[in-house]
């Protein structure tokens, strides 16, 4: 019997014939997938359909370029429907798997890594992990008060990402002005700097313990975008801000206590290009900053 018959005669099933075309498809054709899923669904299943997917998505850094722990985040239980021990567990195991998925993307991108947002359910030592193989990092949001545990572990992950061009922190237990005296070290190519910390307590803002004196360090000489949001500031800091960052072209002062009249705000601040008061409404600029804020709007739609 010839090679053809015995073909005929035991053909493969669907199964198997399935499992060897998945199995081959060409390495570009598998990256144009993996970037429209993204990086949830490519650690998570694609990566593990098999040895050939794995390795694709391992060996090409460019995929890790941008990582980011909130996209299909809905896809995870709604912990605000949860109570007690069952949203402990649920907290517990989706903070296991986020943690895991994103060292897993630190590991694959390396130095290819320039963009990181860490939302809620990571665990503490994530930052300093990705920070110390990702030294290339250009830009890193932060959503979650216990990434900065203390200011040791800010300075430490902070000072080994000095390339740092934009920084976004959406609240915090560190007092914002050791924030900005660490960050202004540690980041001397930093252009873009938000800082939002929403009162979803209902509490004064100095009741909630993040409001200080806010410090601006004599090297933030390249930034240019400065957002403060529910923060405290005297006449006296806004005069340091605008002496020490000669490059500003915009700066937010949205629901901050700033103890100065606008007007004079508006004197002392004609060189910026963008200015946003106390007293304008969140919503109000939503739409002409919406590719600045874009990352915000999405995560937390109370603040907007």
């Amino acid at each position: 019997m010839s090679k053809v018959d015995v073909e005929k005669a035991h053909p493969e099933s669907p199964s198997e014939e399935s499992e060897r075309d998945w199995a081959e498809l060409h390495p570009d054709l598998l990256m144009v997938i993996f970037r429209k899923v993204g990086m949830r669904d490519v650690l998570l299943h694609a990566s593990k359909v098999c040895s050939s997917w794995r390795s694709t998505a391992r060996d090409d850094p460019i995929l890790w370029r941008r990582i980011d722990t909130l996209t299909g985040i809905q896809d995870f239980p709604d912990m605000s429907k949860l109570r007690g021990e069952e949203r402990k567990a649920a907290e517990a195991s989706y903070t296991r798997t986020v943690t895991e998925m994103t060292k897993i993307a630190a590991d694959w991108g390396g130095n290819c890594v320039e963009q990181l947002l860490i939302g809620e359910y990571c665990e503490d030592d994530l930052l300093d992990y990705v920070a110390e193989r990702a030294r290339n990092l250009k830009s890193l949001s932060v959503i979650d008060r216990n990434i900065f545990r203390n200011i040791e572990s800010m300075a430490n992950a902070l000072g080994r990402l000095n390339k740092l061009e934009e920084l976004r922190i959406v609240r915090c237990k560190i007092p914002l002005g050791t924030i900005m005296k660490v960050i202004g070290l540690a980041c001397p190519q930093l252009k873009r700097l938000k800082f939002i910390f929403p009162n979803f307590s209902g509490k004064s803002i100095t009741q909630e313990g993040i409001s200080t004196r806010l410090g601006i360090p004599n090297t933030m000489f390249q930034l240019q975008y400065l957002q403060l949001v529910f923060t405290r500031t005297t006449t006296d800091e806004l005069m340091k801000i605008l002496e020490r960052c000669p490059n500003l072209e915009m700066l937010d002062l949205r629901s901050s206590t700033v103890e100065v009249k606008n007007d004079d705000i508006r004197i002392r601040s004609s060189k910026i290009h963008t200015l946003i008061l106390p007293d304008d409404m969140l919503s109000q600029a939503r739409d002409q900053y919406d590719d600045y804020y874009g990352d915000i709007y999405k995560i937390n739609p109370l603040i907007i």
